[in-house]
Order: C-alpha cells, then sequence, then structure tokens
C-alpha cells in the first residue's frame, strides 16, 4: 500500500525532493489530479491516510514542523454495506466441509473460527496452541497493530477445534501454531485463502470468497442476532465504534423484525 501511493506521489513530482516539494498548495494540486484521472473514493483515502501517516512520523523526528495535510480535507467514503449472505447459504457453507478426513477437519475447524469469531486472516494463521482454552472457549488473537485480544468461540466452533486438536498431532518438529500443513508447518496466508475460495465454490455459491468476506458475513450475522454495537468493537478488534455501525446497519431485515416484536405504538394498542 505505502509503496503503491509513492509511487505515484513520486511520479506526479518528477525529480523534486519529496519534503521540499510537498507543501500544501501541492498536495493540493495532488489530490485534484487523482480526482480528474478518476481514482475512487477508496483510492484517495488511502492516498490520505499514507500521507498523512508519513508527516506525522517526519513531525516526530523533527523533519518538518507541520503536517501539509492539515489544511486539506479527508476524502469521504461513500457508505457501503459489508458483504453479506443469506442463512440458507451460510449452512450450505458449512455443511461443504469434509469432515472425513484430517484436513477436512481442520477446514471445517477454520471455517468456523471465521464465522464465530470474526478472525482476521493474520489472526487465525498465527493462533498458537497455548492460545487456545478449550474449557474456556476462548482464544487469545494477536491483532492488527500489535494488539492482543481474546475472543469467545460458541459451543460448535468449540467442538471443530477440540475435534481438529485430536487429529493435529504434536510430533517434534511440529510447528507450535495452532494450523498447520500436512509436513507439520504453520498454514500459509494462500492455502487458508485457496481453503476459503475452494469450500464457497463446492457450496455452490458461485462466488469468490475470501477470509475477509467471511469477516464481514461474521460481524452480520452476530447483530442480527443480538450482539450489540460496543461488545461487536471490542470482539471484533475495531478501534472505531463507527466500524461497527457499519454491521448494525447492514443488518437491517433484524432490526426490521426487531422493530415489529417491539413496535411502540403496536405494543400499546393492541387488543
Amino acid at each position: 500500500m505505502y509503496e503503491w501511493v509513492f509511487e505515484r506521489v513520486y511520479k506526479y513530482l518528477g525529480k523534486n525532493p519529496l519534503l521540499n516539494a510537498l507543501d500544501t498548495v501541492t498536495l493540493r494540486h495532488y489530490f485534484s489530479y487523482l480526482i480528474e484521472r478518476s481514482y475512487k473514493p477508496a483510492s484517495l483515502s488511502m492516498h490520505y491516510r499514507v500521507l498523512h501517516a508519513f508527516f506525522v512520523w517526519c513531525v516526530r523526528e523533527h523533519l518538518v514542523a507541520a503536517t501539509p495535510l492539515d489544511g486539506i480535507p479527508k476524502p469521504k467514503m461513500p457508505k457501503i454495506f459489508p458483504f453479506m449472505l443469506d442463512d440458507h447459504q451460510v449452512t450450505a457453507l458449512v455443511k461443504a466441509c469434509d469432515k472425513s478426513t484430517k484436513h477436512g477437519c481442520r477446514n471445517h475447524a477454520i471455517l468456523l473460527l471465521f464465522l464465530d469469531c470474526g478472525l482476521r486472516l493474520n489472526e487465525l494463521i498465527n493462533v498458537h496452541l497455548n492460545d487456545v482454552s478449550l474449557p474456556n472457549r476462548s482464544l487469545k488473537v494477536h491483532g492488527k497493530g500489535a494488539k492482543d485480544r481474546i475472543v469467545y468461540m460458541g459451543a460448535r466452533a468449540t467442538k471443530a477445534l477440540r475435534r481438529w486438536l485430536e487429529l493435529r498431532s504434536f510430533r517434534p518438529g511440529y510447528d507450535e501454531n495452532l494450523f498447520i500443513d500436512r509436513k507439520g508447518e504453520s498454514l500459509k496466508r494462500r492455502w487458508v485463502q485457496l481453503i476459503i475460495v475452494r469450500l464457497g465454490y463446492r457450496a455452490g455459491l458461485g462466488m469468490r470468497l475470501s477470509p475477509h468476506k467471511l469477516r464481514h458475513i461474521s460481524a452480520t450475522l452476530a447483530v442480527k442476532h443480538g450482539m450489540d454495537t460496543f461488545t461487536l468493537q471490542r470482539l471484533y478488534g475495531w478501534e472505531n465504534v463507527q466500524t461497527a455501525m457499519r454491521y448494525v446497519n447492514a443488518a437491517s431485515p433484524a432490526l426490521r423484525e426487531a422493530h415489529a416484536k417491539a413496535s411502540p405504538v403496536d405494543r400499546l394498542l393492541e387488543g
């Protein structure tokens, strides 16, 4: 991400040195240049975030007196609902796991942890054996920004994880990570991504799934089944409560059902 942004900044500036050239006026022209070339709001926002982080570091290191972005408003991101599957599709996805083999049981446990705990991909592949507490139905995950947190599993995810641990083996030379490949080494990102893609097609969903999409699905289902916004924020490891609010808004059918059950006027005047 950083490399992608700075490649475009350097191309725009030509041979000018970065710190001498990037003042507020130049940055305004640069963002106008990006808009003229039809850069999407997400790309504009990413440029802003990267440059802001860079100049905050420069100020901290006394390379510049102040960030030139102070006079430039942050690009607005459109409000887009998270990726969702309906209940039948999620059920079909879970049923697509072949639990008759050792690594099928592993994949089943991986899928349920993504869906039940909303783990990020890096969080899942970095879970160690000593991070697991089956009696407490919990995992310690090493989250974004080097922040650890405790997440909790339901009964089915715990059962699937217990089954995988029974099959996993603990021979000398095996990696200490919870999920390992056939060689006993920790699973790589690309293999976990491939597992999820294959399960999606096997379930007949007709779309390319990813661990990040499963995180969206997990958060939406959690809200739909009663999790409040602040609990969602803490369990899923978001710094900003507004991120959690996206899933509250996305679960509008559940909100409609909740209102139908508790409509103030209907409850007052019924009977």
